[in-house]
């Protein structure tokens, strides 16, 4: 099942409610971290269009917008053309989820940029942009922020907002006023440490892997359950790390393994668990087929647990989590500390969970026990332009 983020589902009902009054909606994907989250809120309104026309009203079409703002940056211009080519007596509706207005750095300058030529070249211009960020939102967009957690639960949510507090660009989440019938479940703790482990980090490790299938088999997933709506199926998993440089197995034309599948995916399917991978290599040498594997993710096409750096599957949620402690290359060339790579994970792997939140840490050299895991809450802004 397809799971939504909070601020896309936003989204998704403003776009039902335009496609509902008769208006043609615009998805676009400005870069690759947005492949995923755009497909499915296509298909989203795709749904919503085919559970039948509202009466009296023939509703409007849904088109898909794919760009690439980061490596591209004519991209800005040709989605302005493009666009302003699909305005209907002046009027356009478009939404942008992920949105990033960063003016310091990339994809920020190009969102911005979009922006302000769509506001100045469309008459009657509806802008819906969603974002967790809240620094240097343009002036064209009216800003409303969402604050009040309503998906995850609050074990869950506990872990998350210690990495949203700790960044001044979210905003913290808010009390809902409403209490909420139960803790949820309990975080599970899982530690790469032990003579059968290898590697430095969980993401190399088979042993990991095992283990997470092993909580996997605990939880239900995958098992059979005549009409039961609770069911987990291999689809409702995430298996989130911060690094990209993942893969399974590489073969050349004659099937032959070249480079054998990252330790933790290894493990995984010695386990007997149905994988998908979202790495890098495919989407630097055959881009096609890992286009393909994301919008397969997007739309929970395949029932398959996702392996995948936790950017590619941004927007998208699972009832099920296991997040990968560990540092990636780009982490050593910034000079990234090992608090602030702790509130990343919580802000951007740990919030793609609504129910069982899965953790697998390295201890500290200097102790033996799994260290406690801290939360963050994020939260969201939800932005629109109308002129």
């Amino acid at each position: 099942m397809c799971v939504l983020t909070g601020k896309t589902v936003v989204l998704v009902l403003q776009g039902e409610r335009w496609l509902r009054q008769g208006h043609d909606v615009h998805v676009l994907s400005t870069r690759h971290a947005t492949l995923a989250v755009s497909t499915s809120i296509t298909q989203q309104l795709k749904m919503s269009l085919s559970a039948g026309p509202t009466p009296n009203l023939t509703p409007g079409s849904v088109s898909y917008h794919q760009y690439d703002f980061l490596t591209r940056e004519e991209d800005v211009e040709q989605a302005v053309t493009d666009l302003v080519a699909c305005m209907k007596n002046g009027h356009l509706y478009v939404l942008l989820d992920e949105a990033f207005f960063d003016s310091s750095q990339k994809p920020g300058p190009a969102h911005i940029r979009l922006v302000s030529q769509l506001a100045q070249r469309v008459p009657h211009l509806y802008l819906w942009c969603a974002t967790v960020y809240n620094d240097d939102i343009p002036p064209a967009l009216q800003t409303q922020v969402f604050t009040v957690p309503l998906r995850s639960a609050p074990a869950v949510l506990r872990e998350i907002q210690q990495g949203v507090q700790g960044y001044d660009v979210v905003h913290d989440y808010s009390d809902s006023g409403v209490p909420a019938p139960g803790d949820g479940l309990s975080v599970i703790q899982l530690s790469h440490h032990g003579n059968a482990h290898t590697g430095r980090w969980p993401l190399d490790c088979a042993q990991c892997g095992q283990d997470i299938a092993a909580v996997l088999r605990r939880l239900g997933v995958g098992s059979i359950v005549a009409n039961s709506p609770s069911r987990l199926s291999y689809s409702d998993v995430f298996v989130l790390t911060r690094s990209d440089d993942l893969h399974d197995d590489v073969t050349d034309e004659a099937g032959r393994v070249t480079s054998p599948a990252s330790g933790v995916v290894q493990g995984l399917k010695d386990a007997g668990v149905p994988v998908s991978v979202l790495g890098d290599q495919d989407r630097l040498h055959n881009r096609a087929r890992w286009e393909g594997a994301v919008q397969d993710v997007a739309v929970a096409a395949t029932d398959t647990v996702t392996v995948a750096w936790y950017g590619w599957v941004k927007g998208l949620e699972r009832r099920v989590v296991a997040v990968l402690q560990g540092r990636a290359q780009y982490d050593d060339d910034e000079g990234r500390t090992d608090e602030k790579i702790d509130l990343q994970d919580r802000l951007l792997a740990v919030s793609r969970c609504t129910t069982q939140l899965i953790t697998v840490r390295t201890p500290p050299v200097t102790t033996t026990t799994t260290p406690s895991l801290t939360t963050t809450t994020a939260t969201t802004t939800t932005t629109h332009a109308t002129t």
